[in-house]
């Protein structure tokens, strides 16, 4: 077919764009490649002058997969490839133009707030820009006499999470593979950055995937929209396992108790710590501590406020800030495990590092909270709180 289309259209030269390769496997993947391959010699006046593969792995993982991951051979008759592409994200200002498209088409106008907004949770990605703006004009404000603010797109970043699109699905599928695991987890927990091999094809594909990328503190989310999804991703199961808060959890004035919702996971989490452990993600047991927390804290505030979380492999923690009407919370996630930091380094190190970030936010007070994941210790040793007062402000820790 493709040699019969090649022919009749010279001697305009074809070049066909292949899209959603991913979705094949095995012998079909194999079987398509080879024809490519045969054809390759007759170009360009017999057979497409170019081909383009599209999908959201590079050519060698599909092959990789395809040979049940064995390494391809070099000198396999798959090594007609020319190049690996990826679509780079759009700068601020091409965010920006993007939408003046749409004003100019409709009038409805983004503000350069918005426009902003929609960048840094995105970081320019193509998929998530478009799928934001499309959620603010079709949903949110479809009269296009209404202006789009940064609190628009900050709604349209919940509802395009919640709707959770295909391309945040195929995401999630890929969080299940044990090659994305193994890279996934030392970046929520921040605190074993030498796991990473990133001199590993895992690694690179892990970044070809979009999920990563290499910041200034070792491998990070590819953009703050993908760090809401991931831990919500992983931690959606336990998070719809939770029941509604049952305690008093908001003051006579209607504003969150913090302090009772601490109390109340330390309580909760002592009760359901095990059967979570036990069925929940094998493939991410030392990051359950913190997506449990996470899981917890999204049930609470879910509608009434939200949650920024910031982490990466050598972040050292979790820190989390939560807003929540007129208030702002911060916690910092540690954990304490055998062979990698004590009980007094994790107290010392994170009650520092709080420090910093809440000096960062201009805040007075914080919470540290610290899993105890040593073998040895009972309930008894691992709850317990503590105070201190660092560069003025408070640090409540929490043994957990």
């Amino acid at each position: 077919m493709l040699t019969a289309w090649s022919e009749a259209l010279q001697p305009t030269p074809l070049i066909v764009l292949l899209d959603e390769v991913d979705v094949m496997r095995g012998p079909v993947l194999i079987n398509l490649l080879r024809q490519l391959r045969a054809g390759f010699t007759s170009r360009p006046r017999r057979f497409p002058a170019s081909i383009a593969l599209i999908g959201m792995r590079d050519l060698r993982d599909y092959l990789t997969h395809a040979k049940d991951g064995v390494p391809v051979n070099p000198g396999s008759p798959f090594n007609i490839k020319s190049a690996s592409l990826t679509l780079r994200n759009f700068t601020a200002q091409e965010v920006a133009a993007l939408y003046q498209q749409h004003t100019d088409e409709t009038g409805q106008i983004f503000t350069p707030e918005a426009s902003t907004r929609a960048h840094w949770w995105t970081r320019g990605q193509p998929f998530l820009v478009n799928a934001l703006a499309r959620i603010c004009t079709q949903q949110l404000l479809p009269a296009p006499t209404q202006p789009i603010t940064a609190i628009d797109v900050d709604r349209a970043k919940e509802e395009l999470i919640l709707a959770r699109t295909t391309h945040l699905d195929s995401l999630a599928e890929r969080l299940k593979e044990d090659r994305v695991a193994r890279i996934i987890e030392p970046v929520i927990t921040g605190d074993k950055p030498f796991s990473i091999p990133y001199d590993h094809d895992d690694f690179e594909y892990v970044v070809d995937l979009g999920l990563i990328v290499r910041g200034a503190q070792g491998a990070e989310p590819a953009n703050p929209l993908y760090r809401e999804v991931l831990a919500r991703q992983l931690s959606y199961n336990v998070q719809m396992a939770t029941p509604a808060p049952w305690w008093r959890w908001q003051t006579e004035e209607g504003r969150l108790d913090f302090p009772a919702l601490i109390d109340a996971f330390l309580d909760w989490w002592r009760e359901n710590e095990a059967a979570i452990t036990a069925q929940g993600d094998r493939k991410y047991p030392e990051a359950m501590p913190h997506l449990t927390f996470m899981a917890f804290l999204q049930r609470v505030v879910n509608g009434g406020g939200t949650v920024l979380r910031e982490y990466a492999a050598g972040r050292g923690a979790v820190d989390l800030l939560i807003t929540y009407g007129q208030d702002r919370f911060v916690v910092e996630l540690k954990r304490a495990a055998a062979g990698v930091q004590g009980m007094d380094r994790a107290k010392d190190r994170g009650s520092r590092q709080l420090a910093d970030y809440l000096g960062t936010l201009d805040e007075e007070e914080g919470w540290l909270l610290i899993f105890d994941q040593r073998t040895s210790s009972t309930w008894k040793d691992r709850l317990w709180r503590e105070e201190r007062v660092i560069d003025g402000r408070t640090i409540h820790l929490c043994g957990a």
